[in-house]
């Protein structure tokens, strides 16, 4: 499967990660990429992350992971994991949404 980096315009979506070169691309899906497959909830797909510095977000409909100091670093599409791949085996995701309604954070 083909690992997918796609551009977000810094001016449309602000907080949104900038694109991985295919190095870290594919060194973030080698060490995270298990984690999603194994993952049985949203709940324990955090927990599986959150072992490795991760966090979920979401942010102008899109899955993003943050680093702990809470950093866009990519999207779920980024690494190989699209939300709505994730959404079809997980579940829908239960989110919170900010007042904007432009980003959002999972509730388990």
């Amino acid at each position: 499967m083909a690992v997918q980096s796609v551009p977000f315009p810094a001016e449309a979506a602000p907080g949104m990660p900038s694109p991985l070169d295919s190095e870290t691309a594919m060194l973030l899906r080698t060490v995270l990429q298990p984690h999603f497959e194994r993952a049985t909830s949203w709940g324990d797909l955090c927990t599986r992350l959150a072992s490795k510095g991760y966090a979920i977000t979401f942010r102008s409909g899109h899955l993003v992971l943050a680093d702990d100091t809470g950093k866009p670093v990519c999207t779920g599409s980024m690494i190989g994991s699209p939300l709505a791949r994730l959404a079809k085996r997980l579940g829908r995701p239960k989110l919170r949404t900010d007042c904007t309604g432009v980003s959002a954070t999972l509730q388990h």
